[in-house]
């Protein structure tokens, strides 16, 4: 008889892509899957297209709110947490895995409840509030990153699964190919400035689609000779391997997919990130040279010139190889196979 796991993820694609990834492994070992999210979040529109049958419940954060707000949530999230008793006692499964999201936290509680075996992702370096709270309670955690769990729990370092395979490239000897990542909302600023710097390159460059024709006319009488600006890209593997040098955001599958690519970047971390994340994240790459930490504040396109220009041929190879050794290999297989262990 086939194992059944349920995942819990949601709220951020940072929570869902690796918990997909997670759930492609577990379906080619036969295993049958459910997913627990918030009714109306983004995962509800995005899990059920990958084929796997999804359980919408309420869900609120009680965290930063005010009286008022914590009534009507507390409210809500007993309505969730009815849901989520209804979805475990239908489907019964045999272990639950919680990527983060408030949904993962109800589902994580109950499934102590139900006495089955909790596991826990956690993406980032810096924990989230719900994977805080469901360490004490998980049958295992796993950690993206080194020391993001205290010791104690002894938590297994497994990376961030991602969704694609990752094209193998040789080391770059000079910066011409530039990848700008500006996809996501909180990217405007590194959407207005990249397109003055006076370095002459081929460049690459994902705007979102609210920027993209502000992006355009940005560029207008540039000094590049190739151009490239879309909205959105769909092959990140081939994105990835075309780029000598990446400019982004220091999300935690952000950091995931630079070290899996072996992609050489400048991080400017979200500077309104909970718990300032994103600048932790950035370190694990910056701290181990492997990356550089530009801050927002510092962020002007004579910086970025002048971050190109010291990237020799010398330091870009160290900076390539300590790429190499942060790598991990096939996280969604080290986590599959402790799940069904």
């Amino acid at each position: 008889m086939s194992k059944k796991i349920l995942i819990m993820a949601g709220g951020t694609g940072g929570h869902i892509f690796p918990a997909l990834a997670i759930a492609k492994e577990l379906a080619e070992r036969d295993v049958v899957i459910e997913w627990l999210g918030g009714k109306n979040a983004m995962e509800s529109k995005l899990v059920p297209d990958y084929g796997y049958k999804f359980h919408g419940v309420y869900t609120s954060g009680l965290r930063g709110k005010n009286l008022l707000t914590i009534l009507k949530a507390v409210f809500v999230l007993g309505f969730g947490f009815i849901q989520t008793v209804i979805v475990f006692i239908k489907f019964r499964p045999n272990k639950v895995i919680g990527m983060g999201g408030y949904a993962s936290g109800m589902g994580g509680l109950i499934s102590k409840i139900f006495f089955i075996p909790l596991f826990i992702h956690e993406q980032n370096t810096v924990p989230g509030t719900t994977n805080i709270l469901l360490s004490k309670l998980a049958f295992k955690c796993f950690q993206a990153f080194e020391n993001t769990f205290h010791e104690s729990l002894n938590a297994l370092t497994t990376g961030n699964p991602i969704l694609f395979s990752p094209i193998l490239k040789g080391q770059p000897k000079s910066i011409n190919n530039l990848l700008i990542l500006g996809g996501s909302l909180g990217a405007k600023k590194i959407n207005q400035t990249i397109p003055h710097i006076k370095t002459p390159l081929h460049i690459w460059h994902q705007t979102g689609e609210i920027h993209l024709e502000e992006v355009k006319a940005l560029y207008k009488n540039t000094m590049h000779s190739e151009l490239k600006i879309e909205p959105f890209i769909e092959n990140m593997a081939e994105a990835y391997a075309w780029a000598d040098l990446v400019i982004c955001r220091a999300g935690a599958m952000t950091i995931s997919e630079l070290i899996a690519s072996n992609s050489i970047a400048i991080l400017i971390p979200f500077p309104y990130a909970i718990d300032n994340h994103q600048k932790f994240n950035a370190e694990i790459l910056s701290k181990n040279q492997a990356g550089i930490l530009l801050e927002e504040t510092n962020l002007n396109f004579k910086a970025i010139d002048k971050e190109i220009e010291l990237l020799s041929k010398e330091r870009l190879y160290e900076m390539s190889k300590r790429l190499e050794s942060l790598k991990v290999l096939n996280p969604e297989k080290l986590i599959a196979d402790h799940l069904l262990h």
